[in-house]
């Protein structure tokens, strides 16, 4: 919603975050698991959409198809950057262990980390972003003509993550059961 009132535009962003909510609706936060960064997805979809105006559901489409292994990068480089955090965690006990005069204050050691994530997943947007955005500008002229997917048959296939949030066999079954129904009523 804060793109949709940064760029005056409501449907992109509403359509791509309902996708990506969509997608990753069984992979919820539990414990120590990162679930995929869907955050960096959608920012990177909706700033290539930003910059590629012409573009239609096709496009779009390919877009959001190639941004999928950005969420999966961001949640790897999240990992990493919290085994880096143990350090600042061993910090944190020195201080206690010395006092208040140490160097390594607990205010200290927050402000730090919140200043390198920003610059962290700042770095990771921009370069994801645009790494997007050069394969697009390539992609997008070899992909014209041909029938156009609408942003309900995109959700329909997000819907998968929706259908696997269920954790039942039987809903596994009718949606397995349900595809092969469409394929063969298609042919």
């Amino acid at each position: 919603m804060l793109w949709a009132l940064l760029t005056f535009r409501l449907q992109p962003p509403l359509n791509a975050g309902i996708f990506f909510e969509l997608l990753w609706l069984d992979l919820f936060p539990a414990g120590t698991f990162i679930p995929p960064h869907g955050l960096l997805a959608l920012t990177a979809t909706l700033g290539v959409l930003a910059c590629v105006p012409e573009a239609d559901m096709r496009v779009t489409a390919i877009i959001l198809v190639l941004s999928l292994p950005l969420a999966y990068l961001g949640s790897w480089v999240e990992q990493r950057y919290r085994k880096r955090q143990n350090l600042s965690y061993n910090r944190l006990i020195i201080w206690n262990r010395r006092g208040v005069n140490h160097p390594y204050t607990p205010d200290r050691l927050v402000f730090q980390a919140m200043g390198e994530m920003f610059a962290l997943g700042f770095a990771l947007y921009l370069s994801c972003a645009a790494a997007l955005l050069a394969i697009v500008r390539l992609v997008a002229p070899w992909v014209s003509g041909g029938p156009q997917p609408t942003w309900p048959m995109l959700w329909i296939g997000a819907c998968a993550g929706a259908v696997l949030a269920l954790r039942l066999p039987r809903a596994y079954a009718l949606a397995g059961a349900s595809l092969v129904l469409g394929v063969l009523l298609t042919l």
